[in-house]
C-alpha cells in the first residue's frame, strides 16, 4: 500500500468515526427527548387524575378575600352554627353559608336554600343537607362543589376524608338506606339496612371503611350494635357486627386505639379489624357532652351533687383515671390530647390527666368554641372572636 492509499484510508476511518459519533449523539438527544416526553406525559396524566386537588389551591390564591380581622361581625341576627373548614372556619344559618379565612376574611356567602339545614364538615369540605328533606350539597370554602337529590327523606349525613360523604335516608322497604358519594357527587356505594335503624356513622382515616351504630329489636328488647362495612367493594355484607349493650348510642368514632362507642350506659372500645370488645366501662352519671377522642378519651357528665358538670378522663382500658369539677361550662373541644373548656368568661385548657394548663380570659360572653390549629374560635351573640393559644 503506497503513501496515498494510506492517507486515503486514514481519512475514511476518521470519517467513519465522525459518522459513528454523530449517530451516537443523535441517539442520545433522541433518548433525552423521549425521557422528557415520558415525564411530561406522566405529569399531564397525574394532573388530570387529580385536577380538583391541583386547581383548588390555585383558585384559593386568586380569591377576592375581604379584609380580615377579629372580631368578625356576624352578617345577621339569626342562630349560627360554627365549625371547622380545613384551616379556617364557616358559619351556617337557616338561610346562608359563610366561609372565612383564618384571618377572619370573608371568602364566600351563599344561600343554601334548605328549610331544616344541618351540616357535617371534615378537611376542606362541608356537607349541608335538608333534614327531613331530599336535598344535599357539598361546599368548599370557595363555592359549591356539587348538589344532589336523595330518593327518600334524609335522616342525617356525614362528611368523610378523601372528600367522600355519606347520607342516610328513610326507606319504604327497609329500616334505612345508606348512600356514599365521591368528591364529584357520584354515588359509589349503597347499603340497605334490613331491620335496624342506623344511628351514627364515621369513616376510617382513608375513607374506605364505615363504622356505624345500629338500633334493633329482639324479643321486645332494644339491641344496640356497632358494625363495619367496606365501601370500596361491591359487596354490601357487614364485615363484623358487635352488640354494645341495650341503651341508646350517642356516638361512634374511629380513634388511634380502636373504634370508640359511647352509649347512655357506658363506653366501648372495639378492635377495628375484628369488632372484638377490647375494653368497656359503665357510667353512673348522666352524659351531657362527648368531646372527640382522636388521642384521648374524655367524657362530660352532669354532677347531681353540685348541679354542675364534671369532666372525666379514661385510659386505653376505659378505666376512669382523673376528674375535675367544671365551673359553668358552655362548650368543649379537643386538640391532640388536650381538653379545652369554655365557661362564661374564660377558656381553660387541661392535659390528659385533667390538670389545668392555662386560662385565657375573655372580653365577652360566648356560646360555642372550636379549636383550629393554634387558635380558639368563639361564637358570640353578634361576633366571632379568635384567641391565640
Amino acid at each position: 500500500m503506497d503513501k496515498n492509499e494510506k492517507q486515503t484510508e486514514k481519512k475514511l476511518d476518521a470519517r467513519d468515526d465522525i459518522t459513528l459519533h454523530a449517530k451516537k449523539e443523535r441517539r442520545r438527544r433522541f433518548d433525552i427527548r423521549l425521557v422528557i416526553f415520558a415525564v411530561f406525559f406522566i405529569a399531564i396524566v397525574l394532573v388530570i387524575a387529580n385536577w380538583d386537588k391541583v386547581i383548588s389551591p390555585l383558585k384559593d390564591a386568586a380569591l377576592d378575600v375581604k379584609k380580615g380581622g377579629f372580631p368578625v361581625d356576624l352578617p345577621g341576627s339569626t342562630g349560627y352554627v360554627l365549625d371547622e373548614l380545613g384551616e379556617s372556619f364557616f358559619l351556617m344559618t337557616d338561610t346562608y353559608l359563610y366561609t372565612y379565612s383564618s384571618e377572619g376574611g370573608n371568602i364566600m356567602s351563599e344561600q343554601h336554600g334548605f328549610q331544616n339545614p344541618a351540616s357535617s364538615a371534615q378537611g376542606g369540605r362541608v356537607l349541608i343537607y335538608d333534614r327531613n328533606g331530599h336535598d344535599f350539597k357539598c361546599f368548599s370554602r370557595t363555592g359549591e362543589v356539587f348538589s344532589a337529590l336523595a330518593e327518600d327523606t334524609i335522616v342525617f349525613g356525614v362528611m368523610g376524608p378523601d372528600e367522600r360523604s355519606a347520607i342516610v335516608t328513610t326507606s319504604t322497604r327497609f329500616a334505612n338506606t345508606l348512600y356514599v358519594y365521591n368528591a364529584k357527587g357520584e354515588r359509589i356505594f349503597r347499603y340497605f339496612s334490613p331491620n335496624k335503624k342506623i344511628m351514627q356513622l364515621c369513616f376510617s382515616d382513608n375513607g374506605k371503611i364505615l363504622y356505624m351504630t345500629m338500633l334493633g329489636e329482639k324479643g321486645g328488647e332494644l339491641i344496640l350494635s356497632t358494625a363495619r362495612i367496606d365501601i370500596s367493594t361491591d359487596t354490601e355484607d357487614l364485615l363484623w357486627e358487635t352488640q354494645v349493650g341495650s341503651e341508646m348510642t350517642y356516638s361512634v368514632e374511629a380513634c388511634s386505639d380502636g373504634v370508640y362507642v359511647v352509649t347512655a350506659g357506658g363506653n366501648f372500645l372495639l378492635d377495628r379489624d375484628t369488632g372484638e370488645v377490647l375494653s368497656s366501662g359503665s357510667f353512673g352519671r348522666l352524659v351531657c357532652a362527648i368531646p372527640e377522642c382522636k388521642k384521648a378519651h374524655y367524657m362530660i357528665f352532669r354532677d347531681s351533687v353540685t348541679n354542675g358538670s364534671i369532666a372525666v378522663s379514661y385510659n386505653s382500658k376505659l378505666e376512669a383515671q382523673n376528674s375535675v369539677l367544671l365551673s359553668q361550662p358552655v362548650a368543649f373541644d379537643t386538640e391532640g390530647d388536650k381538653l379545652y373548656v369554655l365557661s362564661t368568661d374564660k377558656i381553660t385548657s387541661y392535659n390528659s390527666s385533667l390538670e389545668p394548663l392555662k386560662e385565657y380570659e375573655l372580653d365577652d360572653v360566648y356560646s360555642d368554641l372550636k379549636i383550629i390549629g393554634n387558635s380558639a374560635y368563639l361564637l358570640g351573640y353578634n361576633t366571632v372572636q379568635q384567641v391565640n393559644l
